[in-house]
């Protein structure tokens, strides 16, 4: 290895090192601040970029599952407010992407484990949804978790956040009766 590739490498390392140095620190802060909201944000980044720095090994996605654990408690504590709420839906999506990870490097296991973790967010999305006074947000985010369970083959749970989202829509419309394309 040249000279010059080996200073690369360990530059690269220093970096890595210092940007999670920053990352921890942040926690910390947010963590004595108590603010669940930035503490989830941090910790989903994090384990987004796991995921793509995932190599051939399953160490790093392993990482990235205790990430988005962290995430869920985080996220759970932030209570019903929009931004919350967004944080959940956030999360859902990158336990979807995790999932597909495993699915793709053929780990029945830590894909059944991935399935019930999205499985129980999208059900504590849903529910925390139903609080908002948004409508669109509620619509919105009762379709990308329908979405979702779809593709997790939970089609009954899918439909019937779907037909949810439509009733609220149709009920702001005036009483319209939206009806599902079967």
């Amino acid at each position: 290895m040249s000279m010059n590739m080996h200073h690369e490498k360990a530059s690269g390392r220093l970096e890595q090192e210092a940007r999670q140095d920053g990352w921890i620190q942040r926690l910390e802060q947010a963590r004595q601040r108590r603010d669940h909201l930035e503490m989830a944000r941090l910790l989903l980044a994090a384990a987004d970029q796991a995921m793509v720095e995932a190599g051939p090994d399953d160490e790093t996605l392993e990482h990235a599952q205790w990430l988005l654990a962290r995430t869920q408690r985080s996220v759970s504590a932030t209570g019903s407010h929009a931004e919350g709420i967004r944080a959940t839906a956030e999360l859902l999506e990158a336990m979807d992407r995790l999932l597909r990870m495993w699915v793709e490097r053929d780990r029945p296991a830590a894909a059944r484990l991935a399935i019930e973790q999205v499985r129980d967010t999208a059900f504590d999305l849903a529910r925390r949804v139903e609080r908002s006074e948004d409508l669109g947000l509620r619509c919105t985010l009762l379709l990308r978790t329908a979405d979702v369970l779809e593709r997790i083959g939970d089609a009954v749970d899918a439909q019937s956040l779907r037909a949810r989202a439509f009733h609220r829509l149709g009920s702001a419309l005036g009483g319209v009766d939206i009806a599902l394309a079967a």
